[in-house]
């Protein structure tokens, strides 16, 4: 596992728990980023890899900023030399091409078979992860091919017209092919990647999760054209849609090294009342009233 001692102050590890979904993982704007979610057994980005990522065997990438994917062929090396089974690695569908390259590049200078398979995301794909977790695949908005996910818990429901009936004629009814059950979707984590605020008009799935993981480049006003000119979000762009957010957590990532953790507690602060409560900023040893890593 990376050392603290790897970044700056107070910008290092990072685990949360929000809304009862667990969080690990580094995120610095042009630094590093991955998140790892074991109740999901799924990691989101590689950063640079450390050593206890390498064990997550599905990982879902948003976008090819190195920033995110630096670690790309270091975890695959790694799994390879440990005997782990090949990772399965979604990669949005325009940027596929060139993440086969590298690999593949990689593969040669290591004189070794990776065996990884590597899927092209493309927004509306849907991949069952377990009977009881799907992962749908997002439209992302970014500077570069980008793509978001959404994980759900599924549900088979009995149908309202059969309940209390015995479970002998449920049993009889679906041997003969009648549909006793429906699908129910519950989303309960979106991470949308690196995004600029259009995310939240091509993706308004992203507010109805019961956690949401989103970027917040920039929180300072001097700094909103910043924001537009990288593509990014800031903290303005979430308070204009207060109203919008149903999610019971939203955590927040990815703030820029230009800002002291001080500083960005505090814009966090002046969020509207309703919205504030359910942030959970994504800073080591930092929290706002009534949340707490751990």
């Amino acid at each position: 596992m990376g050392s603290d001692s790897d970044y700056p102050t107070g910008r290092g590890r990072v685990r949360v728990e929000a809304a009862g979904i667990e969080i690990e993982g580094v995120s610095i704007a042009g630094h590093e980023s991955f998140y790892k979610v074991p109740g999901f057994r799924t990691l989101l980005e590689f950063g640079r890899a450390p050593e206890d990522v390498v064990g997550y065997a599905n990982v879902c990438v948003t976008h090819g900023h190195l920033d995110h994917m630096a670690g790309f062929a270091h975890h695959a090396s790694r799994r390879r030399l440990g005997g782990l089974p090949p990772a399965r690695v979604f990669v949005p569908a325009e940027a596929a091409g060139d993440a086969a390259a590298w690999l593949a590049a990689s593969e040669r200078l290591e004189n070794v078979d990776y065996g990884v398979e590597l899927v092209p995301a493309s927004p509306g794909d849907r991949v069952r992860l377990r009977n009881d977790l799907e992962l749908r695949v997002l439209p992302g908005r970014h500077r570069v091919p980008t793509v978001g996910y959404l994980f759900s818990e599924v549900r088979h429901k009995l149908l309202a017209e059969l309940e209390g009936r015995p479970g002998a004629e449920i049993a009889e009814r679906r041997a003969h092919g009648e549909t006793v059950t429906r699908r129910e979707e519950i989303p309960l984590l979106a991470y949308p990647g690196d995004c600029s605020a259009e995310v939240f008009d091509a993706a308004p799935e992203i507010f109805d999760a019961r956690v949401l993981l989103i970027e917040c480049s920039f929180v300072l006003p001097e700094d909103v054209d910043r924001a537009r000119d990288y593509a990014h979000i800031h903290l303005d762009d979430l308070a204009a849609r207060a109203a919008r957010f149903r999610n019971e957590a939203i955590v927040l990532t990815h703030f820029s090294l230009r800002y002291r953790n001080e500083q960005i507690l505090e814009a966090l602060a002046g969020l509207p009342d309703g919205l504030r409560e359910r942030v959970i900023p994504f800073l080591a040893d930092q929290a706002l009233p009534g949340r707490s890593t751990y």
